[in-house]
């Protein structure tokens, strides 16, 4: 598998296909998917590089905002075309993405070749706003051995406080900075569980629009999924 996603990164590398690896690579690991943002505008030139490399194709109808699912051979591409959070990525922020390519930062860890405020940034919030549990994702780990003694200084960088207001506003940004301090000045041993809670539900606190758009988003996704639209991979014609 590791040299299969090392074949597909320089297939996008190559010919110049504009993405982001949103969720760090473990191959210690088992690897179910690679979760990245793609430029929207090189989707069809990421098919077609791939269908010349011999890959088979086949797509799942979108489950969730601003993405896609391909199935290239063997490997599931969890594609978002947005910076987005939430589940069914209700919050969608349409700003500017920092495409980079990747970068082994141990014999296993793969990450996005970027700074290391970004990737803290991008990574903390894919844990805690994306998923129910974040101890569940493959690289929970690997994070907390990363950041338990350096969480401070990307936490009081430019990069992460100017996403926080993004994501929260600027007033419940302050909030949102507080929780993620307890959580790592407690030695990264609270209850994450709580801490995906309450960050979520301060990221929909005061915000009509987002909460209306979130619950319309969870009955109409669960409306597709007890249809079966997601059961299937659908050949790309």
């Amino acid at each position: 598998m590791k040299k299969k996603i090392d074949y597909f990164f320089s297939l996008l590398d190559d010919n110049a296909i504009k993405y982001y690896l949103l969720r760090p690579i473990d191959f210690s690991d088992t690897i179910k998917d690679i979760d990245f943002v793609l430029c929207k505008e090189d989707y069809s030139k990421l098919k077609e590089v791939l269908s010349n490399s011999g890959m088979k194709l086949k797509y799942k109808p979108p489950n969730a905002n601003s993405s896609i699912q391909l199935l290239a051979d063997e490997l599931l591409l969890d594609i978002k075309f947005d910076i987005c959070f939430l589940p069914r990525k209700s919050l969608v922020i349409q700003k500017a993405v920092p495409y980079v390519s990747v970068k082994y930062i141990s014999e296993n860890i793969l990450v996005p070749n970027v700074r290391e405020e970004i990737l803290f940034t991008f990574w903390t919030y894919h844990l805690f706003l994306d998923k129910e549990m974040p101890s569940k994702s493959s690289t929970f780990e690997v994070y907390k051995n990363i950041y338990q003694k350096t969480w401070k200084h990307y936490l009081a960088s430019d990069f992460f406080k100017k996403w926080t207001i993004l994501i929260f506003n600027e007033l419940k940004s302050k909030t949102a900075k507080q929780l993620l301090e307890r959580y790592f000045l407690e030695g990264l041993k609270s209850d994450e569980a709580e801490i995906n809670r309450k960050l979520k539900s301060l990221v929909l606190e005061n915000n009509m629009q987002l909460k209306l758009k979130y619950l319309f988003d969870k009955i109409k996704y669960g409306m597709f999924r007890r249809l079966g639209r997601y059961e299937n991979y659908r050949a790309i014609k």
